[in-house]
C-alpha cells in the first residue's frame, strides 16, 4: 500500500516538473511578422532572434543526419555556403552531401521564403522552400518549446521521400526561444510626458491639502476639544474674521488722500 501511494506521489511530481519544463501550446495559427518571428491568435509572440548570427556564418552548421547529410541553419539572416560561396547563396538553410569529386550543396530555401505553420498536433512549424526547375525543395523545422532549456538543440531528420516532384526535409530546434511569450507594451513618449505633473501643479496639489488638512482637523478641535460652535468652529477665528475689517481699513488708508478736497487750503505769502 505504501509503495502504490509512492508511486503516486512520483507520478504527480513527475508531471509538475514536465509542465514546468515544457512550455504551454499556444492555440490557433502563428501569422509570420517576418523570417523569424510569429504572433498566434492570441497574441503572444515567438521571436528566433536570439538564434541569429549576422557575421555570414549559419548558427547551426553541419548537423549530421542518418544518411551522414550534413545540414546548416542560420534563423533571421541569409548565409552562403560552397566553394568560394557560390553553391548555397544567401539562403536560409542549406544541405552539403558527399560526392565525387566534390561535395554536392542543396539550396534549402531563403529567408524571403519563410512562412510559419502549425500543424493538426498544436506544433509550430516553420517552412522554407526552394524551386529548382522541375524540383520543388521544402525545409520543415518544428520549433518545440522547453522553457527550461539551456542548449539550444537541433536536430535533422533528414530527407524525405519524393512526393510530386517535391523533396521535404525534417529538421527540429528544442529551444526556450522556441517559446511564445507576451510582448511587453511600452507606452508611447506622449502617453510618458502627459503623465508628468509639472513643478507648479505639484505644489497647488500639496497646497490645497494642506488647507483641506487644516480646515478638517482645525474645525475638530474646535468642535470635539474646545466644545466650541458656531463662527467659533473655524480654527483661529479671531484672524480669519477680522480679515476683511482690515482689508477695508487698508484701503481707506491708501484712498483718503485722494479723495482730501484742498479747500481751505492757506498758503503763506511770499
Amino acid at each position: 500500500m505504501k509503495s502504490k501511494h509512492m508511486f503516486a506521489v512520483f507520478i504527480f511530481a513527475g508531471s509538475f516538473v514536465l509542465r514546468s519544463v515544457v512550455g504551454q501550446v499556444p492555440i490557433g495559427q502563428c501569422t509570420k511578422i517576418d523570417s523569424c518571428s510569429c504572433v498566434y491568435d492570441e497574441g503572444t509572440i515567438v521571436n528566433l532572434t536570439a538564434l541569429e548570427n549576422t557575421n555570414g556564418v549559419p548558427h547551426f552548421s553541419n548537423v549530421s543526419d542518418s544518411s551522414h547529410d550534413l545540414y546548416s541553419w542560420n534563423p533571421c539572416s541569409p548565409f552562403s555556403l560552397g566553394p568560394n560561396n557560390t553553391d548555397c547563396v544567401n539562403v536560409s538553410a542549406c544541405m552539403v552531401r558527399n560526392g565525387l569529386p566534390f561535395p554536392l550543396y542543396f539550396d534549402l530555401g531563403t529567408q524571403e521564403s519563410a512562412e510559419f505553420m502549425v500543424d493538426a498536433n498544436g506544433t509550430l512549424k516553420l517552412i522554407y522552400s526552394a524551386d529548382k526547375g522541375e524540383f520543388r525543395r521544402i525545409t520543415e523545422i518544428s520549433l518545440l518549446c522547453v522553457t527550461a532549456s539551456i542548449f539550444d538543440l537541433f536536430v535533422a531528420t533528414g530527407e524525405q521521400e519524393e512526393n510530386n516532384n517535391t523533396i521535404t526535409y525534417k529538421l527540429s530546434l528544442t529551444s526556450k526561444h522556441a517559446c511564445a511569450y507576451a510582448p511587453k507594451i511600452t507606452p508611447s513618449n506622449e502617453v510618458q510626458h502627459s503623465e508628468q505633473l509639472s513643478g507648479g501643479t505639484i505644489f497647488i496639489i500639496v497646497l490645497f491639502s494642506l488647507i483641506g488638512a487644516y480646515v478638517v482637523f482645525g474645525v475638530a478641535f474646535q468642535a470635539i476639544i474646545k466644545k466650541e460652535s458656531g463662527r467659533k468652529l473655524c480654527p483661529n477665528h479671531e484672524f480669519w474674521f477680522s480679515i476683511p475689517s482690515l482689508i477695508t481699513g487698508g484701503c481707506k488708508k491708501v484712498t483718503s488722500p485722494l479723495r482730501s478736497s484742498d479747500k481751505g487750503t492757506k498758503y503763506d505769502s511770499i
